[in-house]
């Protein structure tokens, strides 16, 4: 099995400071992104299955995504992203060469930790060991998703707006392909 992750397009919150709490739009330039990522991978990946998080920003960038794929796009609330600080903020490692953490994880990360394990159970459960599986979600559970699979506990990983984080199951273990791909996006459609 093959795993896309991707962060969904630059919202209007990010650029417009616009109030809409956790269910902002995607701005102009997330929708543009969104558009270049579907291109992209239309030209370079057989994407069997399109999950997204179901709020808009995720969901609007996967359906942009799957219209150049032709597929559908199925919601899991699992990958919404954390609502606070204390939900997204893994524990602090020991130091730069022991990522033991310091201290145990704020419960309410646990918490988060777990509905993102759960959503990927249910992706990888359902898949076959062949497939190319995109999850359209957000950075914090785009990071909480490769901390799992990866079976790491402090590390902190920023994604760009649709930048792409590939892994492969060789039957034993992931293998990462890349981290932050985006060689879809020229420099001046980047966005954090």
């Amino acid at each position: 099995m093959k795993l896309l992750l991707t962060r969904h397009g630059q919202s209007r919150w990010q650029t417009l400071g616009e109030s809409a709490g956790e269910d902002a739009l995607l701005s102009p330039l997330g929708e543009l992104q969104a558009h270049r990522l579907g291109e992209y991978l239309a030209q370079h990946e057989l994407i069997d299955r399109i999950i997204a998080s179901d709020l808009r920003r995720a969901r609007s960038t996967a359906e942009i995504v799957a219209s150049y794929l032709e597929k559908p796009v199925a919601l899991d609330v699992g990958f919404r992203e954390f609502a606070n600080w204390d939900e997204g903020s893994p524990p602090v490692p020991t130091g730069p060469l022991d990522a033991t953490p310091r201290s145990p994880a704020h419960p309410a990360h646990v918490a988060f930790r777990d509905r993102i394990a759960g959503a990927l159970e249910r992706v990888i459960g359902a898949g076959d060991t062949e497939e190319t599986v995109l999850i359209v979600a957000h950075g914090g559970a785009v990071g909480a998703a490769l901390r799992v699979l990866l079976g790491a506990t402090a590390p902190r990983l920023w994604t760009a707006n649709t930048a792409l984080h590939g892994l492969r199951w060789t039957g034993d273990y992931w293998v990462v392909r890349y981290i932050n791909k985006q060689e879809h996006l020229p420099r001046p459609l980047r966005s954090w």
